[in-house]
């Protein structure tokens, strides 16, 4: 055990040295030398490359028990100044799980009826890059002052554009990276990636996911980070069994849960608490099924306070067509 605690040890430390690039100039400790920017990438290959040997010596002498990971990730200040940065524009970047959500989207329209979704202009690509949340990293040359005024920007460091702008605790913001790792029960790491601080778990589980999803998993284990429909989806058709905590419903006090609607699979429709029916009305683009009740009749409800504060009294509850793996999700207790 103390061996390999060591080895853990001395393996970090040099990758606190290596991610020092950024600087374009750092020291190694105990030699009096500099490694210039031109040795950066080398440098990073290396201990990518320590790593890997390792890693394979352990699966070697079977001290990797890849039957249950655990999955979750930390952040890490970058070593840069928080005002060194400029505002740049937010692209939106794509979800690893965007094509396929468009096609089982269009079969479950045309399931129901309904016409496929058309594709998207130009003009209304550029309406949702400015609507789109805060993408990660950037290239100094993508700064620029001539911004349009309702574009939604992003703050990017000008001295390490990889970096993402991190909100740590109530009132603090700084330049960080997220180090996203999977560990097996015994504190062996099978894999890890570096992300930008501003991007959330669920988006950049997929690329840490392709590294470690060879290697015999069972059963996957995170934090309520990593309950989404397309993750718990993307298990579930590689025969992993995920093991996440109960998520609390976020429903304002004195409105109905959610569960208190009960959906019924065979007429594919949805009760409310006063048995009124709510029927399907469409499929939208983030995958969602929309069930509305009537308005006339939900007018008169006497619950209609506790369901709906709509002008047309029209309840709405949405089932993601994902729904059936969400549900499969085993509960930490």
């Amino acid at each position: 055990m103390p061996r390999k605690v060591a080895l853990g040890l001395t393996f970090a430390q040099f990758l606190m040295n290596c991610n020092q690039a950024n600087q374009w100039r750092f020291p190694l400790r105990n030699t009096g030398f500099h490694i210039t920017g031109i040795m950066v990438s080398w440098c990073k290959n290396m201990h990518e490359q320590i790593f890997s040997h390792i890693l394979m010596e352990c699966y070697k002498f079977k001290l990797v028990d890849p039957a249950e990971v655990f999955v979750d990730a930390t952040h890490v200040k970058a070593r840069t100044s928080n005002k060194k940065m400029q505002k740049r524009i937010a692209y939106e970047e794509a979800l690893f799980y965007e094509e396929l959500l468009k096609k089982e989207i269009n079969e479950d329209r045309e399931a129901h009826g309904k016409n496929p979704l058309k594709e998207k202009n130009d003009k209304d690509k550029d309406d949702d890059d400015n609507d789109s949340t805060q993408s990660a990293g950037g290239n100094p040359g993508e700064f620029t002052d001539d911004i349009p005024k309702d574009t939604k920007t992003t703050n990017c460091s000008t001295t390490d554009p990889e970096s993402g702008w991190f909100r740590k605790g109530e009132h603090k913001n700084v330049f960080a990276y997220a180090i996203e790792t999977a560990c097996d029960k015994n504190g062996w790491i099978p894999g890890y990636t570096i992300n930008p601080g501003n991007l959330h778990d669920s988006r950049t589980f997929k690329g840490l996911y392709d590294k470690i999803k060879d290697i015999g998993i069972e059963t996957l284990v995170a934090d309520a980070g990593y309950k989404t429909p397309a993750i718990a989806k993307l298990l579930t058709d590689d025969g992993i069994k995920p093991l996440l905590p109960y998520k609390r419903p976020m429903t304002r006090d004195g409105f109905f849960r959610k569960y208190e609607y009960v959906y019924y699979e065979y007429y594919d429709c949805y009760i409310c608490p006063s048995n009124k029916v709510l029927t399907y009305c469409t499929t939208n683009r983030d995958g969602y099924r929309e069930y509305k009740s009537c308005g006339a009749s939900c007018s008169e409800c006497p619950y209609l306070s506790q369901c709906t504060e709509s002008r047309n009294h029209v309840k709405t509850v949405t089932r993601h067509i994902w729904k059936s793996a969400k549900t499969s999700i085993r509960h930490l207790e």
